[in-house]
């Protein structure tokens, strides 16, 4: 039986409520046979407050196996929303015009910048709802909200003192609180390996900012070009600019703060002379046509066109190959990109994740003050956190999709071999979206290893891109958190709210020449001054001598 019919035996199975399992469960609209009110169906809106965070939703959305399994098991549906334009701007439009949707899963990295800062401010305002009476009912959400994060981000950020000891947030993608379960993203510079070939080089050889500037020339005057017989682009990045700082890692060190150790004295981050080298080395790779002139206003389908047709030669952000592997890969397996490097950082080691054993910023769930029914929300979320949950969100149904042999879910060979074949028939069953925007506090990975036998080569590549990028764990307390006990800390927050010194960085790019951008830099750099930011790193300095638990 093909996966197509495997897919539509079990949605015919559930619609009509007959059946083995799939007839179980059923969610009822009154009082069952004991007098307990059973769960009344129940209509959703989620979003994905992520650029480009539709990819993985199903084609149908409401009826592919997944859905109609958790349907069965909470009552719920969803209808699921994406974004393909800035994060900040979707969070500040739907609090401004109030309408949150019933739960929504955004970037949260701190509470003092970007889109968390926008998240805290809604929440102080009463526009999120206060988790706190719900959690003892729900163990699951109870364990996301204090398992896998960062001890000082948990205090701080995650439960804000400002919160009063309100939880307003379920943080997602969190490891399981061992460290084998810190996902490795393999952030890097990927250059197309037929080019490499071509022009005699090897990836590893390329590792400073000089040879990557080397190749890059010899790139543009080699005369490549994409799959459709077009010139290609030296290098670039994917949506609005992410991740360019690829392209920078030699001004990079092992942090976990704001501030930077610099010939004995502490300074914030904004202020760093290394910002005028790398503002320089951006200008020359856009001045030269060795840079997508276009990288920093790409949006998602663009960025994947360009990624997909082999268009890049060279491009900084994660692996990609969840696109990949399904288009260019396929079409062009000889253009399959090839790790740099790794590229060395300004210490001579390799440039790499850095973590502390819990996550600090995490992708999170909220839910609106407005809901009408939050239990029906919270069932959601706690029983895809559950093992039955989990096992659904990452194998599908039992029987259709794998079975389990020695309590290890095994895929069954003709469903694995279809969705290696093609992701989107994966994707489509239902099986892409709820591990990366529902669950946390857990590692597929530790929890169900994949024999070695049945990795795909996708997953071997992963693995050999994590061996070399091994991840830097630094147990330390970050001395960001330090300046909050600055009696002038809110002061200097309310002064920056509206300086955005990556945006200016970015504008600087693309100024008149060097001096004019420089000038731009330095007065960025002297507005974050005329705020404190110098005062500041003076008070974190003295905070931190006072103690041994403190990184940099």
């Amino acid at each position: 039986m093909t996966l197509i019919a495997l897919l539509l035996l079990v949605t015919m199975t559930a619609c009509t409520g007959t059946g083995g399992e799939e007839g179980t469960g059923t969610v009822g609209t009154g009082p069952n046979e004991s007098g307990a009110e059973e769960m009344k169906p129940v209509t959703l809106t989620f979003l994905s407050a992520w650029n480009g965070g539709g990819a993985g939703f199903p084609q149908d959305q409401k009826n592919n196996p997944v859905a109609q399994k958790i349907r069965e098991k909470t009552g719920v549906t969803l209808n699921l929303e994406s974004i393909t334009t800035s994060e900040v701007e979707k969070l500040n439009t739907i609090f401004a015009s109030g309408t949150v949707p019933d739960i929504v899963n955004a970037p949260f990295w701190s509470t003092t910048g970007g889109e968390g800062q926008v998240i805290k401010k809604a929440a102080m305002e009463g526009q999120l709802l206060d988790l706190t009476p719900y959690l003892d009912k729900y163990p699951n959400i109870k364990r996301l909200v204090t398992t896998g994060i960062a001890k000082d981000f948990a205090e701080f950020d995650l439960n804000s003192p400002e919160f009063e000891g309100k939880t307003y947030l379920i943080p997602t993608e969190t490891p399981d609180g061992t460290p084998e379960s810190i996902h490795n993203w393999n952030y890097g510079l990927f250059a197309r390996g037929d080019i490499l070939k071509a022009l005699n080089v090897k990836a590893e050889d390329i590792d400073t900012q000089e040879e990557l500037v080397d190749l890059l020339v010899k790139i543009r005057d080699g005369g490549f070009k994409d799959i459709g017989g077009k010139p290609v682009i030296p290098a670039g990045t994917m949506w609005n600019g992410w991740d360019y700082g690829q392209f920078l890692a030699g001004w990079t060190d092992y942090t976990i703060s704001d501030f930077r150790e610099v010939d004995g004295n502490l300074i914030h981050w904004t202020q760093s002379k290394d910002h005028e080298a790398r503002l320089l080395y951006m200008r020359k790779l856009l001045t030269e046509g060795l840079f997508d002139l276009e990288a920093f206003n790409n949006t998602s389908t663009t960025a994947n066109e360009k990624l997909t047709t082999g268009k890049l030669a060279v491009f900084g952000a994660q692996p990609m190959l969840v696109d990949l592997q399904k288009t260019l890969y396929k079409t062009n397996p000889e253009m399959q990109y090839e790790l740099l490097g790794p590229m060395k950082n300004k210490s001579g080691d390799i440039r790499t994740q850095v973590e502390k054993p819990g996550r600090s910023g995490f992708p999170a769930l909220f839910l609106s003050a407005n809901i009408k029914d939050p239990d029906a929300a919270l069932r959601y979320i706690d029983y895809v956190n559950s093992e039955e949950g989990r096992l659904l969100a990452y194998f599908g149904i039992e029987g259709t999709n794998y079975t389990m042999e020695n309590g290890v879910p095994q895929w069954i060979p003709d469903v694995k071999k279809q969705f290696d074949e093609n992701p989107d028939l994966k994707r489509d069953a239902g099986l892409n979206y709820l591990p990366g925007r529902f669950i946390g506090a857990f590692s597929s990975d530790v929890t169900w290893p994949t024999p070695e036998d049945q990795k795909t080569e996708w997953q071997k590549l992963e693995e050999r891109f994590s061996e070399k990028m091994p991840i830097k764990i630094i147990d330390k307390v970050s001395a960001s958190y330090l300046a909050r006990e600055w009696p002038k800390y809110q002061e200097y927050i309310d002064k920056t709210s509206s300086l955005n010194f990556d945006e200016e960085f970015k504008r600087a790019f693309f100024a008149a020449s060097d001096e004019e951008a420089l000038t731009m830099l330095h007065n960025v750099q002297e507005k974050f001054r005329a705020a404190g930011v110098e005062e500041m790193a003076e008070f974190v300095a003295q905070k931190a001598a006072e103690r041994d638990d403190v990184g940099f």
